[in-house]
């Protein structure tokens, strides 16, 4: 179990990171993005009564998640699991903290595919933005990141056709996340269908 001062030395850590490599150019997946999940785990765990033990694993899981983006964009995960390990090790950490950690870690990979109640947390802690009206801004900030970081330039059209997928086929893992943030998400849903009327299809 870990020290609410090795949490702090684990943030000081990973915002270095964050600040000082490429992820500081990202629009997306930099340091505002990590200290929201950051807060939404912090959140998610207090509604959801998770117990001291398993909040430190997820909030220290949540601050490493997107650190691989310093190394490379596709495949960040097994980056940030590396970095993660490296650092923990040098903590004296256990290893099943850091397999914890790993695992959650894990799960956040698109398509989510969480295997433990601790990823379930993590993935809906990362996606939760799509339950609220910081959608429409942070899909903006994304769509940006993809056409400079991978190329990737869509119409409009497109471009709201593919959120409307995303959120039709994103599940939230958690028993919060499917009685409350599946209620925001619908209303993203309806908002997101509204814009798409006003494109001759």
């Amino acid at each position: 179990m870990m020290t609410t001062m090795m949490i702090k030395n684990v943030a000081t850590y990973c915002t270095e990171v964050l600040t000082t490599s490429k992820c500081k150019e990202l629009p997306f997946h930099n340091l505002i993005h990590t200290k929201e999940v950051v807060q939404n785990v912090k959140y998610l765990c207090a509604a959801m009564d998770i117990d001291d033990k398993d909040t430190e694993i997820l909030i220290v899981a949540a601050w490493f998640h997107d650190t691989g983006f310093s190394k490379v964009y596709k495949g960040h995960e097994e980056e940030s699991k590396r970095i993660a390990t490296a650092y923990l090790r040098k903590q004296n950490a256990n290893q099943d903290f850091i397999d914890k950690v790993c695992n959650c870690i894990e799960a956040t990979k698109m398509p989510q595919c969480p295997t433990t109640a601790l990823a379930e947390l993590l993935c809906d802690a990362d996606i939760f933005h799509i339950s609220n009206a910081h959608f429409f801004y942070r899909k903006l900030l994304l769509r940006r990141e993809w056409e400079v970081f991978c190329n990737n330039k869509v119409t409009d059209l497109e471009w709201h056709r593919l959120n409307l997928d995303f959120l039709q086929k994103h599940h939230f893992s958690t028993a919060y996340g499917k009685d409350t943030l599946e209620q925001g998400k619908q209303e993203n849903i309806s908002k997101v269908k509204q814009i798409l009327n006003y494109f001759d299809t």
